[in-house]
C-alpha cells in the first residue's frame, strides 16, 4: 500500500517520536523523562505527542512494541541467512549477550518490568508475534539435526514460554549479567550442551 503525502509526514513523526522516546527512556527512565523533552528531541510539538498517543505510559507502550519488533527483524534476518544452523545460534547467542547488558543497563527496562501493561505488552509479542520465529528456529534446528527431532514442537515452545516466563520476572534485573547468560545458554543448550 503506497502511503500518500500526509500519511507519509505522520509515520515519519510517529517514528521520530518512538525513537527519541526510546533514546531518554533507556538512557534515564520514563517518570524521569517529560512529554516537553521527548517533543524536543523529535521536534514536535507536545501536543503531537499527546495527539498520537495520549499519555506517556501509552508511548512507552509503543517504544516496547517497536524494539520488540525490531528484535524479532532482526532474529528473523538471522535466521534467513544461507549459513548452517550452527553459525545461526552463535550468532543469536552473541546478539542475546549484547541486549542482556543493554537491558541490564537500561532504565527502561527496570521501569518496564515493574509495569503490569508493560508486562501484558510484552508477553503479548512473545506469545504472539515470536510464534512463527520460534516455529522457524525449531523447524530449521530440526532440519539440520540440531534440535532432537523426536521432540514435538508443541513441547519446544511450551519450554521457550517458559523461559520467558523467567525472564520476565522483577528480579531477573537485578541478577548479574552472568546470570542472566547462563539462563539463555541453558535455554540454548540445556544441561549437557
Amino acid at each position: 500500500m503506497k502511503l500518500n503525502g500526509y500519511e507519509r509526514r505522520t509515520k515519519a513523526k510517529k517514528e521520530s517520536i518512538v525513537n527519541a522516546a526510546r533514546k531518554l527512556f533507556t538512557t534515564r527512565g520514563i517518570t524521569d523523562v517529560s512529554i516537553k523533552e521527548i517533543a524536543a528531541k523529535a521536534n514536535v510539538s507536545q501536543v503531537t505527542i499527546y495527539n498520537y498517543f495520549g499519555s506517556k505510559n501509552a508511548l512507552a507502550k509503543e517504544v516496547l512494541i517497536s524494539y520488540l519488533d525490531m528484535a524479532i527483524k532482526e532474529y528473523e534476518e538471522i535466521l534467513d541467512r544461507d549459513i548452517p544452523f550452527t553459525e545461526k545460534l552463535k550468532i543469536i547467542m552473541d546478539k542475546k549477550y549484547d541486549v542482556v547488558n543493554e537491558v541490564s543497563r537500561s532504565h527502561f527496562s527496570k521501569y518496564a518490568w515493574e509495569d503490569k501493561t508493560l508486562q501484558q505488552v510484552y508477553k503479548e509479542v512473545a506469545t504472539v508475534k515470536a510464534v512463527s520465529l520460534y516455529t522457524k528456529f525449531i523447524e530449521q534446528g530440526k532440519k539440520e539435526g540440531a534440535i532432537d527431532s523426536s521432540i514435538p514442537d508443541d513441547a519446544i515452545l511450551t519450554f521457550i514460554f517458559s523461559s520467558v516466563d523467567i525472564m520476565q520476572h522483577s528480579d531477573y534485573l537485578k541478577t548479574t549479567p552472568e546470570y542472566k547468560i547462563g539462563i539463555l545458554k541453558l535455554f540454548l543448550y540445556g544441561l549437557l550442551g
